[in-house]
Parts: C-alpha cells; structure tokens; sequence
C-alpha cells in the first residue's frame, strides 16, 4: 500500500477524509506532508510550499489557484481537474429521502422559529431579521437565539451536541426560518438542512440554484417569488390556515430529481485518488515570496491591533491569530 505523508491545517479537519485515504494508502499525518488540506480559516498553509496544496471549505470562498493546486468547493467553477464541485451539505447530510403521509398532528404543531445568533454578518442576516419581524405582524414566531430573542434556555444540547439539541427543537414547529448569510450560486447550507432533518418547511432564502438539487415543491423559496417578502407570507400563512396544502407540502422529497445519486465519499474519493496518484505534481508556480510577505505583514498588524482593541472571547481568537502569524513573517 502506497505512503503518502499528509497535514490538514486552518480549520479542516481529517475525520471526514480518514476513511477515503486509508482505504487506498497508509496515511502519515505529518509536519514536513507531500499533500496539504486547508480551509480558510488561517494561513498556517502559507508556511508549506514543497507540496500539493488541496483547499477544502464549507464557507462562501471562491477557490484562489493562484495559492492551492486543487480545490473542493460549492462553486460552480469549470477548471478541468483542478475543482469538484462538493458543497457541505452533500458531505454531512441525513435527510430522509420521502416524506410520505406525515401525521396530522404535524400540522398542528407550534407556526414557526427563527433561530440566530448573527445580527450583521452578510446581507442575509439582515434580510432574515427583517423577513422576520415582518412575519411576526401576522403570528407570533419563536427565537431562542440571540437575534430577536423571545425565549430562554430553548434549545438543550443533547451530550454537549447543540446541532442534535436544534434539530430537537425544530421538530415541534410546522415551520423554520432558514436564510442563508450570503446568496451565492450553489452555496447552500444547515440552514436548509436542518429543517429537513426534523420535518420542519423551511422558509428559504440564498442560494439562487437551489431548485437544481432541492425540489422546491417541499419548501417555501424565496427566490420563486421573486424575493418578495409579502407574497412569501401571503404563502407560508395560507399553508398555515389549510391542514390539507401544508401536509401535501410536507409529504414532498426534498431531493430534486436526478440529484444526489453518488455518496459523497465515492465522488470526493475519485478526485483525490486521481491527485494522489499524480504524485507531488504541482499545478502552480508558488506565490512570490514579496507579495505573500506583504500580505502576510498587513494580516499580522491587522491581528495586533484588534488583540489589543477586542475584550472577552474576542480578544483571545485575536491573540491567537496574532501569534500564530509570527512564524509566518519574514521582514
């Protein structure tokens, strides 16, 4: 069985690529890696520059290969075998296929939630608190978050899982706010998910191609009525006054047909194999070293003075991207 040495760093973590990688090689992890996984939550990857460099994220990022020599994201990018199109969800997801005959006591369950704690970052979290106070005005909706707080202590993380102790939470609600941060082609996350997960309809707003792989027949999206928040609710509250529409709504795959007929570990597999197989090719020229010492300096002052401004939690992620930088610069 071929060796390969390998290091996952920013963020990314190996749990979800063990078993893809050990059923073909025998992994090392290392320090000095022929392959490097990152995602963009860092720039220890800026350190590694003999070897394969691989980005991975779960986040809106457009792969940059200038800087990695392959990519795996939710872009919808044509770059030959340098990019898979994976988004995250595809990874993580347990949504039943069918939804068929719900009971009836699930329409008469609680009307709706809203659960947040991102009051400003991207445009949706704007839109959503609007969306929501609008809805509001029509019935009273739930939020154990932080944003609109109504209620306390709402959601008990189940053996310290807060994401089971949600999707808990979500059950009791006919239906779940679920908008995106950012609206970005192919980028949809848990927050669609996770209402799918405990039976809920979400009210989706983000990414625009979501029909493409999620039957929107099972779900109010925003983006079929053109955005417009009125006409939504006009939606969500006929749905909401007839047991019969809501339950039909409900009973919906939420799969799009034709989607999803890969596991996700056989598509991400076959790519990494076929980069593995390439051996310690690499795709790019690396960065100069002027230009990524210059936009490494920039980053380090940035850190150094919010360390200093920040208080709490905040104050100590910024201390500890501040010193992880230091290694980085080279004046």
């Amino acid at each position: 069985m071929k060796k390969i040495k390998v290091k996952f760093s920013d963020g990314l973590e190996y749990s979800f690529f063990s078993d893809i990688l050990s059923k073909r090689y025998d992994v090392e992890l290392s320090d000095n890696p022929d392959f490097l996984f990152y995602n963009c939550h860092g720039f220890e990857h800026a350190r590694y520059r003999d070897c394969v460099k691989i980005f991975v994220t779960n986040e809106c990022c457009v792969p940059n290969f200038n800087e990695c020599d392959y990519a795996i994201s939710h872009s919808y990018l044509d770059f030959g075998d340098r990019h898979l199109r994976m988004p995250y969800y595809y990874w993580h997801m347990d949504i039943p296929a069918g939804r068929r005959n719900p009971g009836r006591e699930t329409a008469r369950r609680k009307f709706c939630n809203f659960v947040y704690t991102n009051f400003s970052g991207g445009d949706g979290a704007l839109l959503r608190r609007k969306f929501c106070e609008m809805l509001m005005k029509k019935s009273h909706v739930d939020c154990p978050g932080a944003v609109l707080k109504n209620m306390d202590n709402a959601i008990e993380p189940r053996g310290g899982n807060w994401e089971a102790g949600k999707i808990d939470f979500l059950r009791n609600y006919k239906f779940t706010i679920a908008f995106e941060n950012i609206g970005s082609d192919g980028y949809t996350t848990e927050k669609l998910i996770h209402p799918f997960m405990a039976g809920s309809i979400p009210i989706y707003w983000g990414n625009p191609r979501v029909g493409e792989e999620f039957n929107t027949k099972s779900f109010i999206n925003c983006n079929d009525y053109g955005n417009d928040f009125g006409a939504v609710i006009e939606k969500i509250m006929e749905l909401d006054g007839d047991d019969e529409k809501y339950l039909a709504m409900l009973s919906e795959s939420p799969y799009a047909d034709g989607a999803f007929k890969s596991r996700p570990s056989d598509v991400v597999g076959d790519f990494l194999y076929g980069i593995i197989d390439r051996g310690r090719q690499k795709r790019i020229e690396s960065v100069g070293i002027s230009d990524w010492g210059r936009t490494s300096v920039s980053k380090y002052i940035f850190y150094g003075i919010a360390m200093r401004l920040a208080r709490g939690d905040s104050r100590k992620y910024f201390r500890r991207k501040f010193y992880n930088m230091r290694g980085d610069i080279k004046f």
